[in-house]
């Protein structure tokens, strides 16, 4: 993976260098001095808030294309990127053009509160900027942690969703379902409806506590929306969405595969028909259709072996993408490369993926930051049972080529975290 400045326009560069990826730092009062100085960018444009511990990527992506089917100018802020800090700002479906990025940036760097910003609070001011300038009528905005104290939380939103709840990020949401749920619900606001995918208690209670003391309107996919007679495909999926408006059910397409594409689609379509039901069926199965998300199930064939790149970084992403290699058949065997973060739960992460798969090859993302890299010789040390079909490879490249020869006419599996997918793509010529 490329560094972050030598991707970046200049002035852009200069705003993140310095400020780690990871590094978080809980409150709204620097991006809440950066937007006012900025003239309050976002509250140009309507903004649909999404968050959710997997699938808002997903469930953001096919919000936009919906939009951008319907003819509204739309901006898209998501989080992270796999390959280029670029790809988190996009306008009708395409990254911002290099000359605004690179005007945003300097009017953010002119901020004097920008020095104090943390690495996602920069990002998510220079979008803010970037959409205003380009006259975005409605953004799709994704959380990058949490929720309550995330710095997109500033948006004033015409709609809110929220995808699952599992434990993640425990060291700074906390390490119960309940306390996650709480960070998540805050985006909810007084009033605006509220879309949840399938949440099971007891954050859901959380969830619905909250959005009765806000007044705001709740709809459950599952109870007021549901999906039905699901078809899986290897690269796309169709369903039924029924719901009030639509008792006959609504017939969609996916751009993504796997059966939990299709409750992300589902949950885009419910939270869009709520907001804005303007939004003709035109648009709504164009815009499902289109939708396209790198590192989310992504499958191609090269040669006789099979790719599927997924940017699982949990036990419930991982199951989600077990599910989706069985559901589509996916050939066999099924070669893993996998390198996860280590304040990630790696021990549940990689005895769950042996479960399933024929050879599993641990190795290093070269774009995750050193502090958060898992020591290869304890994981491998440590991990419970026989080691057969399990080895270490610390060069992701030459783990991949090792992957290839071992998964031949089979699948070769590359997933963990964002940066591992994102190296394997530059590495394999995708990015």
């Amino acid at each position: 993976m490329l560094a972050e400045s030598s991707t970046a326009p200049e002035a852009l560069a200069r705003l993140l260098e310095d400020r780690p990826v990871t590094a978080a730092r809980w409150g709204l009062e620097r991006i809440e001095r950066l937007v006012a100085a900025l003239g309050h960018p976002e509250r140009s444009f309507e903004a649909l808030h999404i968050a959710g511990t997997n699938g808002k990527g997903s469930t953001a992506a096919y919000t936009a294309s919906v939009l951008q089917a319907a003819g509204r100018r739309t901006g898209l802020y998501t989080s992270p990127h796999l390959v280029d800090v670029r790809e988190r700002f996009q306008v009708d479906g395409t990254w911002v053009d290099d000359e605004t990025l690179e005007t945003a940036s300097r009017r953010v760097l002119g901020c004097s509160d920008a020095r104090e910003a943390t690495y996602f609070e920069v990002t998510t001011a220079v979008a803010f900027e970037c959409f205003a300038t380009l006259g975005v009528e409605t953004a799709v905005i994704e959380t990058g942690l949490g929720g309550r104290l995330d710095a997109t939380a500033v948006v004033r939103p015409i709609a809110t969703a929220i995808t699952t709840i599992s434990l993640d990020h425990t060291e700074l949401l906390g390490g119960s379902l309940a306390s996650v749920a709480r960070e998540k619900a805050g985006i909810v606001k007084p009033g605006v409806p509220l879309s949840l995918g399938r949440i099971g208690a007891p954050a859901l209670e959380v969830i619905l506590e909250r959005a009765d003391e806000l007044g705001a309107p709740v709809a459950r996919l599952g109870i007021d929306a549901l999906v039905e007679r699901p078809r899986i495909d290897p690269v796309a999926s169709s369903f039924d969405f029924i719901s009030e408006r639509w008792p006959d059910g609504l017939s969609l397409t996916t751009g993504l595969a796997g059966a939990h594409q299709v409750d992300n689609a589902a949950l885009a379509v419910m939270m869009l028909s709520r907001a804005l039901p303007d939004v003709s069926e035109t648009a709504l199965r164009s815009g499902i259709a289109d939708a396209r998300a790198p590192g989310r199930f992504e499958r191609w064939t090269d040669g006789e072996t099979t790719w599927v790149l997924d940017i699982a970084h949990n036990e419930e992403g991982l199951a989600a993408l077990r599910a989706g290699l069985r559901a589509t058949a996916t050939p066999r065997p099924w070669v893993v490369v996998t390198a996860i973060l280590s304040d990630k739960p790696w021990r549940d992460m990689v005895e769950a993926l042996r479960v399933d798969t024929d050879a599993i090859i641990l190795s290093q993302a070269v774009s995750s930051p050193a502090s958060r890299r898992w020591d290869l010789l304890e994981v491998a040390r440590t991990l419970s049972g026989p080691a057969e079909g399990l080895r270490t490879m610390p060069h992701l490249e030459e783990a991949l080529a090792t992957a290839r020869e071992l998964a031949g006419d089979g699948t070769v599996v590359v997933t963990g975290s964002a940066h591992t997918v994102g190296d394997a793509r530059s590495m394999l010529g995708l990015a």
